[in-house]
């Protein structure tokens, strides 16, 4: 029955994010993956001659973009079939991680609170975050499955094996390569989490054990020896985690000596303090971004109600945050009281896998006040990890204490699964709604057409214009992205998801599209290639047409007033 539910629900919800991811315009960021892994498909597996924007995102969602692509082709939608499987897979596997090894009724109100909290993302506004081009939103899917393996391991007998922690190892570093944020929401709690579980272990052990005074240091000793034994698995963990790391050093160095792609320097710093504050409003407004609840970011009495509602969902799992704060402190609270008395050990922390989701949301959140500028909600995407953790820690903690509820209080219970079920319907009904808006056009799909109707199919562009044109067009039109950063004012191949080697593959280049506003300017192509035969307008872009092949201009010196 799980099978068949998840089967029918995967393709329900393929259907209505697909349809949400719609509603966002194709631009240059999603198109530029999907030109990486057309390279990829056709050989070039390491992108040698690209460069990555400063997250490559290389071994977490291009393996997905180049299943898709070489499925569907080279065209835009296939940023919106990325954009909902991804989501798809995240709304998913946060069910599973809440159901954990909880069975029958209470496993299914489980994964339903976690499903349901972020089953139905924003429409409008800010959906671009959620459902546009990569950017840490698939990133929350390997720290799913890395959870989901440990709570295989913890539910079934005999499963603590040595390979355990091995794959969980691999699985970061693997992740890490594709994006460093998995050192925040990964590698940090799977090491703080262990930490803390394996000393609880030997303090217990040693708390119960009589003292140096009753019974000499040798059995004192023995003790903590004992302890340090039966937590094997919780520190191999910890030492895993902490080898992912340089593991994943190693992973990037051998892509770079084999000649791959290069990744753009990061954009986040340490922020000063009043950076800081100013940008705590901010921070608040992405989190509701993320679950759907940015009220402020939209417009229309449908829109402003459709967040209204969803700020239920931001409570729900404030309030499951809460409960994985108590629920991971509250072991240590127990044996330092315990041990004060002189009574029985305390219980033992019971859920490795609550414990991390709760370290990874506040590291996450904590970097992000931190380290990254924050001028608008579209900031979210830095920690668009914590929707899906957030929900699996709220269906977790908090769908396991409907189930707490004594015996004595059916009324309760039965209140809080009606409750549950009318808020998952209600739901269900906005994701609807949220799928039948209307279908927005790639960013630059009638500059395209205009473009082959004039016979123009190589040349150069400024960054919003180059990769999104080139897959507008299926690959019939081939533009490079350049910027005036070359030398003298001359246009250079632009450094931020871009081939540059793609002077040595493209066809003859004869035309340069200049765009108000970016980084291109008639004087920077005029200075590169000379005056233009022709000139052309359409809406806000110039279009500079010469007789001869570029190329070869690229990479020379400035040419002299007299040739020009």
């Amino acid at each position: 029955m799980w099978v068949a539910g998840t089967s029918l629900a995967a393709a329900v919800l393929i259907f209505c994010y697909l349809r949400i991811a719609g509603t966002t315009q194709v631009n240059s960021d999603g198109a530029g993956f999907v030109l990486q892994a057309r390279d990829m498909l056709h050989g070039n597996l390491a992108l040698h001659g690209w460069w990555a924007a400063d997250v490559s995102f290389y071994t977490t969602e291009l393996p997905e973009y180049m299943v898709v692509t070489a499925a569907a082709g080279v065209r835009p939608e296939v940023v919106h079939i990325c954009s909902a499987l991804t989501y798809a897979m995240l709304v998913l596997l946060a069910a599973f991680v809440a159901r954990g090894r909880a069975r029958g009724a209470e496993g299914l109100v489980r994964a339903l609170l976690a499903a349901g909290l972020i089953l139905a993302p924003q429409p409008t506004g800010p959906t671009l975050v959620l459902l546009g081009s990569p950017d840490h939103v698939g990133t929350g899917v390997p720290v799913l499955v890395l959870l989901l393996l440990l709570d295989w391991a913890e539910g079934r007998q005999g499963r603590r094996r040595w390979y355990v922690p091995v794959a969980a190892g691999l699985l970061l570093a693997w992740s890490i390569i594709g994006d460093p944020l998995i050192e925040v929401i990964g590698v940090l709690p799977l090491f703080v989490a262990c930490v803390l579980r394996g000393g609880w272990i030997v303090w217990s052990r040693r708390a119960a054990e009589p003292g140096p005074a009753a019974a000499g240091p040798g059995r004192a000793t023995a003790a903590a020896r004992r302890g340090w034994s039966a937590a094997w698995y919780e520190w191999s963990l910890a030492l895993a985690a902490v080898a992912a790391v340089p593991v994943a050093a190693a992973g990037n160095w051998l892509i770079r000596a084999d000649g791959g792609y290069n990744a753009a320097n990061p954009w986040y710093h340490g922020q000063r303090l009043h950076e800081i504050v100013h940008g705590l409003p901010v921070a608040a407004e992405s989190v509701l971004v993320l679950f759907g609840a940015d009220y402020k970011a939209v417009t229309g009495a449908g829109n402003v109600a459709f967040a209204l509602v969803h700020l239920i969902g931001v409570a729900v799992v404030l309030a499951g945050f809460c409960f994985g704060v108590w629920g991971l402190v509250r072991p240590f609270i127990r044996l330092a009281r315990s041990r004060r008395l002189g009574t029985a050990a305390a219980p033992a922390p019971a859920d490795l896998v609550a414990d991390f989701l709760v370290i990874a949301i506040a590291a996450n959140c904590a970097a992000f006040v931190l380290d990254v500028p924050l001028q608008n909600a579209y900031s979210a995407h830095e920690i668009a990890p914590v929707m899906a953790l957030g929900a699996a820690l709220a269906g977790r903690t908090l769908g396991s204490r409907i189930f707490a509820l004594p015996a004595s209080r059916p009324l309760a219970r039965r209140g809080l699964i009606a409750a549950l079920a009318a808020g998952l319907a209600c739901y269900a009904v906005l994701l609807g709604t949220a799928a039948a808006h209307r279908q927005s056009a790639p960013r630059n799909v009638a500059f395209t057409a205009w473009l082959t109707r004039h016979h123009l199919t190589s040349g150069f562009a400024a960054y919003w214009e180059a990769s999104s044109v080139t897959v507008d067009s299926g690959g019939a039109i081939t533009l490079l992205s350049v910027t005036d950063g070359g030398g003298h004012g001359r246009l250079a191949p632009q450094k931020w998801l871009t081939d540059t080697l793609l002077t040595k593959k493209m066809p003859p280049a004869t035309f340069v599209i200049v765009s108000p506003g970016e980084k291109l300017r008639r004087s920077s192509a005029v200075a590169t290639f000379g005056q233009p035969a022709q000139s052309y307008r359409y809406g806000p872009f110039t279009i500079l047409v010469w007789h001869e092949n570029l190329l070869p201009l690229m990479g020379q010196k400035a040419k002299s007033p007299a040739s020009t």
